[in-house]
């Protein structure tokens, strides 16, 4: 995951320009077609608004078409169809609701992906054990990895954070395979 964001410009339809960020913490589950990462303008108290819209320019810049939200609240996800994006909302609100709901949130994204009209973003608010929880179950579901513990690991890599919330809700239950 890149640890600082760089900022330039870039111009869009008419012409005018927009600022584009590049997310702070983001990794590649499939490359160029499956994200996963924080939401744009950074979670919690640290949200920007206009982060936000630079770093949603430079997810469109990426070829991101769809979004993914494993966010408890429905925060963006009017500006993301607004922008064009295609979007899902499967709220992950405390573990045992998240057993049932990620499977949900994995076979969404992975439709979208197999669609062909772009790369999917996968997001939760912060990039913290949650965000691993939904890195793994990708994983998992796209046959990535075969156990939740190699599923863990590869979150691990991509440099979130895993522990036992994130072992909890992927360990417990076989997430949806493509």
């Amino acid at each position: 995951m890149p640890a600082a964001r760089n900022l330039r410009r870039m111009t869009r339809d008419g012409g005018g320009g927009v600022e584009t960020a590049e997310p702070r913490r983001y990794a590649w589950v499939v490359p160029g077609r499956l994200a996963v990462a924080e939401r744009p303008g950074r979670g919690g108290r640290s949200h920007r608004r206009e982060l936000r819209v630079a770093e949603q320019a430079w997810w469109r810049e990426q070829g991101v078409t769809a979004v993914v939200s494993c966010m408890r609240s429905r925060h963006a996800l009017a500006e993301y169809a607004e922008d064009g994006l295609v979007v899902r909302w499967h709220p992950l609100r405390d573990p045992e609701q998240a057993r049932e709901e990620l499977p949900l949130a994995v076979a969404a994204a992975i439709e979208l992906m197999e669609a062909g009209c772009g790369a999917v973003l996968v997001h939760c608010d912060l990039a913290n054990e949650w965000l691993a929880a939904v890195d793994a179950a990708l994983r998992l579901g796209l046959g990535l990895a075969r156990t939740p513990r190699a599923a863990l690991r590869a979150a691990a890599a991509d440099g979130l954070p895993v522990g036992s919330l994130a072992a909890s809700i992927v360990g417990r239950r076989r997430v949806a395979t493509a």
